[in-house]
């Protein structure tokens, strides 16, 4: 792994020698990607947090910020490029590629993001809902809620209509031969479902949903002259002809409308019940109505009514009379005794699958920002799948200001305080989230309370009605999750796993960062009829469509075969990308620049056996310090941290060594070899210094190490990188060592790589006082494990000593003064 990523740069490190000046300057050039990345993450998270309805914004904005973006991301670009010998010129063109994409939506022209004629559902996200309308992107964000199901389908996107109707006269959009060969694709994929296939057209291109009508005999079995569920599916010439079917079937549907059209086919499943949810009604705020029917009859359904807050409890209910040889959803049938028993056995359907309609509804309410209605079938008695989904008109009523303060005036507040992430009031059940809580476990619709804000509760908010943590930031992974389902939260708010009851009813005020005991009716009608930005908004639209492309981060795993230019699909990848790269140059600067031994270092005397040099490029040493350098001459504050880490003293007291004949021949090749290099190649460690950086390439005996670190004043630039490699005893031993180093930096939450007795670490967590106590950590760990390859004799060795080195050195750093800053060494956290 090591020579595959050392070789990606392939290029020109042999020079024999590098002035100071030219060492400072590409210096310069790193703390710059730092600086740039640090300035668009927080204009990134400025951009986003406007989704989360923090203040309201106009289309300069939009145009401002877009032209920020770019420029700080081009900037970032050039330093790469100026670090590394133009090594990632490349680049340059896939940020042009995807600053088209943005121009293109900023004008609100066609780009290449809108070429797909053809997009099965679960393909289609919110960017995309110019192109499909927003019931396809509604259809599709809530399938992707845990618990929760929903009709599969397609949708002929806008390009593909007018293609199919013979409108693509410029050239731009896919033609008619192409829609018609995509559609028989998504025939394929959606093979195996049973019902019907519906067509619906659907008004794109900017509206927020109108459906066109229903056309007489949109209705049609899926059988075999579809291609689906029936015999000879996978037969090409058959799918042919369902494809060219199904053309035709559209451009009926679609001719009459206009520019503008999307249409959805939708496979319906066959069932006897179906329904609607209504998110609101006219003379009730605080319930929501479901009304179910059998499909086959024409006899009146029931109606319920239900709560709009977890748990969802019943209202009343309107239960129609029904035929006596009907079996119901609790099995029995109407003319069954019912002795004993309150219930009438006449529901057509059970009320825990009524609930989970409720928090259905609710959810799309909540991303919408409007009440909904939704249609439903109910398949197979064990639950009901959304068909259908359109906006509701109807205006919700604010309460009068006597009325609500008379309410707040009342209420308990349970706590206050924390961070804005996104806006809106909500209520339910208050249900503290544990590590261990697995997410079908948590209930639909209740408010989860949690210590902190990490991407593990992402599952965990897909079903919740609202998110308050201890601690966590604005700009982290779970607020823009929150931010995309347009649920209430808080994060940084003290105490609150504490004050909050687990299993209490609460309301949640995130704009003014309250939890209130109870459920507050007032408050959450003043909450519904707020005036924020909704995804009814043309500007919601487009910002939410810009960021997109400027926000999700896709490259994540650095060893992954798809890290590469071609693999960053928005601007956050190449500030990633740039950002990555950046810091593995630099990790692995001493390797690829042999040149950097002949420039003027100091020694540094330490009261160990270990000789290093040192090589200050601004702010790492007492700048009165002669040729020769003490431990308090060091300004660095990474080196400083490390090496009270590298000389406590019970790091130099191991075990003695074990080796075994075979261990000395095997490595007398090696032995050889560092002989004839010379004493500068055997024992010369480098460390290259800042006042907030340090880079150590450490030659300990027969093992190497690198530490790599940032420690300034803005945390989001800091991160550790530590690679171990090497040993003495045979391969095995020092397999065995690898695997406990990679223990312990797991421990610290280091993302860890192992290949043999090579290991990699990496580490940038949201608290600065952990990178600290890491660095002390790695400090005793490198002097501590220096020849523990050769007693590691079996696999107990490796739980032993690891043990061992806890018990003196991780809880050690706990009360390590200013060097773990109070924080866990093994953790980082309070």
């Amino acid at each position: 792994m090591l020579a595959k990523r050392s070789g990606v740069l392939g290029r020109r490190t042999k020079k024999a020698g590098m002035s100071i000046w030219r060492l400072q300057a590409l210096f310069r050039n790193f703390k710059a990607i730092l600086e740039l990345n640090n300035t668009a993450l927080a204009r990134m998270a400025e951009m986003e947090q406007a989704l989360g309805g923090e203040y309201i914004f106009d289309r300069p904005y939009l145009e401002d910020s877009v032209r920020d973006m770019a420029s700080l991301v081009h900037h970032t670009i050039y330093c790469l490029n100026a670090l590394t010998g133009n090594a990632y010129v490349p680049l340059y063109d896939r940020y042009q590629d995807i600053l088209a994409v943005l121009d293109a939506i900023l004008a609100d022209s066609r780009s290449d993001y809108d070429r797909e004629p053809v997009l099965l559902l679960d393909r289609v996200g919110w960017e995309l809902e110019p192109q499909v309308g927003i019931e396809a992107v509604c259809l599709a964000e809530l399938g992707r809620h845990a618990g929760v199901r929903v009709v599969r389908g397609a949708v002929v996107t806008m390009s593909g209509v007018d293609a199919l109707l013979g409108r693509t006269g410029d050239g731009y959009g896919p033609s008619s031969e192409e829609t018609t060969a995509a559609l028989e694709r998504a025939l394929a994929a959606l093979d195996g479902e049973s019902g019907k296939l519906r067509i619906v057209g659907v008004r794109a291109g900017g509206e927020f949903v109108e459906t066109l009508e229903e056309l007489p005999g949109d209705l049609f079995s899926v059988n075999a002259d579809i291609g689906l569920s029936g015999e000879g599916a996978d037969d090409e010439g058959r799918l042919r002809t369902a494809g060219l079917e199904l053309a035709e079937r559209i451009r009926s549907v679609a001719a009459g409308c206009g520019k503008g059209t999307a249409v959805l086919i939708l496979a319906t499943p066959p069932a006897a019940v179906c329904g609607m949810v209504r998110t609101r009604i006219a003379d009730e705020s605080g319930v929501l109505v479901i009304e179910t029917r059998e499909r086959q009859t024409v006899s009146d359904g029931d109606t319920f009514f239900l709560r709009r807050v977890h748990p969802f409890d019943m209202v009343r209910s309107r239960i129609a009379p029904k035929q006596g040889g009907r079996r119901f959803a609790d099995g029995r049938r109407a003319t069954d005794a019912v002795s004993g028993t309150l219930g009438r056995g006449s529901a057509l359907v059970a009320l825990p699958n009524l609930k989970s309609l409720a928090e259905t509804a609710m959810a799309l309410e909540r991303m919408l920002g409007a009440p909904v209605e939704a249609s439903w079938d109910a398949p197979d008695g064990a639950g009901c799948v959304i068909t259908r989904v359109r906006p509701l008109s109807l205006q919700v009523e604010a309460p009068s200001g006597e009325d609500l303060a008379v309410e707040l005036a009342g209420a308990e507040v349970l706590a206050r305080g924390g961070q804005l992430v996104q806006s809106g009031v909500a209520a339910g059940l208050a249900v503290l989230v544990r590590e261990d809580m697995r997410p079908e476990d948590f209930p639909l619709g209740a408010v989860a309370v949690a210590k902190t804000a990490s991407p593990r509760l992402t599952p965990i908010l897909r079903m919740a009605s609202a998110v308050v943590t201890e601690y966590g930031a604005a700009a982290g992974h779970l607020a823009t999750v929150a931010r995309e389902l347009r649920l209430p939260a808080v994060f940084g708010l003290a105490g609150a796993t504490r004050l909050i009851p687990d299993g209490q009813n609460v309301t949640v005020d995130a704009g003014d960062g309250v939890v209130y005991a109870g459920v507050l009716d007032n408050l959450l009608r003043y909450g519904a009829a707020g005036g924020e930005l909704y995804p009814t908004d043309p500007e919601y639209r487009a910002l939410r469509r810009l960021l997109r492309f400027i926000m999700p981060l896709h490259l994540v795993n650095p060893d992954a075969p798809g890290f590469t230019i071609q693999g960053c699909r928005t601007l956050h990848d190449i500030l990633h990308f740039c950002h990555d790269r950046a810091v593995d140059e630099l990790a692995h600067f001493q390797d690829r620049r042999p040149g950097l031994g002949a420039i003027r270092s100091r020694r540094l005397r330490l009261e160990v056996p270990l000789d290093v040099r040192i090589l200050d490029v601004g702010g790492g040493v007492d700048p009165e310090t002669g040729d020769e350098a003490v431990e308090e001459n060091v300004r660095s504050e990474p080196l400083s941290i490390f090496l009270q880490g590298l000389l406590h003293p019970s790091a130099w007291s191991t075990e003695a060594s074990s080796l075994s004949f075979g261990d000395v021949m095997g490595n007398a090749p090696r032995t050889m070899r560092m002989l004839e290099a010379g004493a500068e190649a055997q024992g010369a460690s480098l460390a290259i210094v800042g006042s907030d950086y340090l880079n150590l390439s450490l030659r300990m005996g027969y093992h190497f190490s690198v530490v790599d670190v940032f420690l300034g004043p803005q945390q989001s630039r800091n991160y550790v990188y530590f690679r171990f490699a090497g040993g003495l005893a045979a391969g095995k031993r020092r397999e065995r060592r690898a695997r406990l180093i990679e223990r312990i930096l797991e421990s610290m939450d280091f993302m860890v790589t192992r290949e043999s007795d090579l290991v990699v670490g990496r580490l940038k967590p949201d608290d600065d006082r952990a990178i600290r106590a890491a660095v002390a950590v790695l400090g005793s760990l490198t002097a501590y494990f220096r020849q523990l390859d050769t007693v590691m004799r079996d696999d107990a060795d490796v739980d032993r000593i690891s043990d061992v080195f806890s018990s003196s050195f991780m809880q050690a750093f706990v009360t390590h003064g200013d060097t773990a800053g109070g924080v866990s060494a093994v953790s980082g956290r309070e």
